[in-house]
């Protein structure tokens, strides 16, 4: 599971900003942002478990994100990892780059996922389904929107019109008080009463019932699963305006800048990676 916010062509200065948090178990290794891709350059978080990545994006401002579908831990099991999906998206670099690799790409292969992906100029949404061959396209259209573990703006799911409702509130905000209100909102621990209803493929246990209860907080902390790290992004076209990170939970370390990462360093010298 994880949650993408995105605020495409609302906010004054910045024509994409997107914020982001990855749950994930807690006994997955991962590390944060870095180079993987060297040319053309590629930023973003690495799964050691499988070396793909959930999220990134490229020098020129292309991004790429990927949320679970919800459910898909139960409905197959895959050699095959999303994680390299995101990645070779981002190798691709351009939205006809994406489409041509997905044109190709057998979704049955995969547990079923949400993948976004675009730049400043447009965005779209990808849906990978075991019933179908193929994925499915849609356009992202401008406004505040968010992508969780269902579809774009999915009402199924407590956490995605709460966080829709209180990015709203923040979209006007300047750099960089927006971007410290984003923090506060990616460390929402807030619950509903009640969470969405269990899949007919989830079966019907309590403990089950009360975990993707809690899974509908934006900040998630259960004993084996939770937030594990937070991205915020600012792209304007071709470039890389912010992008901030914490490796753990929101509420619980500080936000690094690690812009720097983005910009390839001149022919015949070296950049050590932020710490």
């Amino acid at each position: 599971m994880c949650t993408l916010l995105v605020f495409r062509h609302v906010h004054p200065e910045w024509p994409l900003l997107l914020a982001a948090n990855r749950d994930e178990r807690h006994d997955r290794p991962a590390e944060g942002p870095q180079v993987l891709v060297p040319s053309p350059r590629v930023i973003g978080g690495r799964d050691l478990e499988r070396l793909g990545t959930w999220m990134g994006v490229t020098e020129h401002g292309f991004f790429v994100g990927l949320t679970n579908q919800r459910g898909s831990a139960n409905l197959m099991r895959s050699p095959y990892t999303r994680g390299e999906v995101v990645l070779n998206a981002l190798r691709a670099g351009s939205q006809e780059g994406v489409e041509d690799y997905l044109a190709g790409l057998d979704a049955r292969r995969f547990r079923p996922f949400n993948l976004l992906y675009g730049d400043a100029r447009r965005l779209r949404v990808a849906y990978a389904r075991p019933d179908a061959e193929r994925v499915h396209l849609e356009d992202v259209p401008p406004g505040v929107h968010v992508l969780s573990n269902d579809v774009l703006d999915s009402p199924a799911l407590p956490k995605v019109p709460r966080a829709r409702a209180l990015a709203e509130r923040l979209a006007h905000q300047p750099w960089p008080e927006l971007a410290g209100s984003l923090q506060a909102l990616l460390a929402d621990h807030v619950l509903p009463e009640h969470g969405p209803d269990l899949l007919p493929e989830e079966g019907d246990q309590p403990e089950l019932k009360e975990f993707v209860r809690q899974c509908q907080a934006l900040c998630i902390h259960t004993p084996g699963y939770g937030t594990r790290s937070s991205a915020i992004l600012a792209l304007t076209p071709g470039r890389v305006a912010h992008y901030l990170a914490s490796d753990v939970a929101p509420c619980q370390g500080a936000f690094r800048d690690v812009t720097a990462l983005v910009s390839s360093p001149p022919p015949g010298t070296s950049r050590r990676p932020t710490s």
